[in-house]
């Protein structure tokens, strides 16, 4: 093989594992991204009772604070696993980015969810000027 040929195998390798890098990287800033709203869904969300899921996890475990992660289950469909741990409970929540929906993931979860509907306490009313985000 002459030197030419050998120069333009090796740029054209270089080339295609310089595009490829860039390729991993832009999916880790979307797969990133992701996440962030999939936990902003999660920690965000208002039912029309006026709790949000760290309300209802505060009132179950009360001035235990949750340790919260994020797995993407479907980065082509844009659907995270969100992972709260609050005193040795696991509670997962499977959130569509897209909808945006949050579902119960684990029997644990359920119970959560649930207790959006229940009607807050007198005292915890929200902020004033704060409005409700609609449904997931």
């Amino acid at each position: 093989m002459d030197q030419a040929k050998l120069s333009r195998a090796a740029l054209a390798l270089s080339s295609a594992m310089v595009a490829f890098a860039i390729i991993l990287w832009v999916q880790s800033k979307f797969d990133g991204a992701d996440r962030k709203a999939a936990l902003g869904i999660v920690q965000e969300y208002r039912s029309k009772q006026g709790s949000t899921i760290p309300e209802v996890l505060d009132r179950k475990h009360p001035g235990a604070a949750p340790t919260w992660s994020v797995e993407t289950q479907s980065a082509c469909e844009q659907h995270e696993r969100v992972r709260a741990v609050v005193a040795g409970d696991t509670y997962d929540f499977a959130v569509d980015i897209n909808g945006p929906s949050i579902h119960p993931a684990n029997q644990a979860a359920e119970s959560i969810i649930a207790g959006l509907d229940e009607p807050r306490a007198a005292g915890s009313a929200s902020a004033p000027g704060a409005s409700a985000k609609g449904a997931p």
